[in-house]
Formats: C-alpha cells, structure tokens, sequence
C-alpha cells in the first residue's frame, strides 16, 4: 500500500511539473512530453511483455504486440500532428 501512495505521488507531481512547464514555453513542454512517452511506453512494456510470454497460444500473443504497437504509433501520430 505504501508503495502505491508512492507512485500515486509520483503521478502528481509529474503533472504539477507538466502544468508548470506548459507555461514557461514550446521548449519546456518539448522536453516534457518525450520523457512522458518514454515512461507510459516503458510501463506498458513491463506490464504487457511477461504476460506475452506466458501466452500458450502465438496468435493471441501477436495480437496483443500488434495492439501495443499501434499504441505507441498513435502517440507518435498524436505527437507529429498537434
């Protein structure tokens, strides 16, 4: 329980920080938003890979790496076009 109230900390003040840093300007928020990515893209990886692993069945593994992918592509997408 102690280490979710940590990461439930952790969360806010990352976005106290992204609020901050939206507006000090374009370059606050351009070093922000990678190393946000990063962390969402590392905890989806850490959360989703063993469980990959541990499918019996290789189409359904597939399907779920191919679901992952194309999340981190969206954000890419996101990322380019707003």
């Amino acid at each position: 329980m102690l280490l979710q109230l940590l990461t439930a900390l952790a969360a806010l003040a990352g976005a106290a920080c992204s609020l901050l840093a939206e507006g000090s300007g374009a370059g606050a928020v351009a070093g922000v938003l990678p190393f946000t990515a990063g962390g969402f893209i590392y905890l989806g990886t850490v959360s989703v890979l063993p469980e990959l692993l541990r499918e019996p069945r290789p189409g359904q593994a597939l399907l779920q790496l191919l679901a992952l992918l194309a999340g981190v592509a969206m954000m890419l997408l996101i990322a380019c076009y707003e």
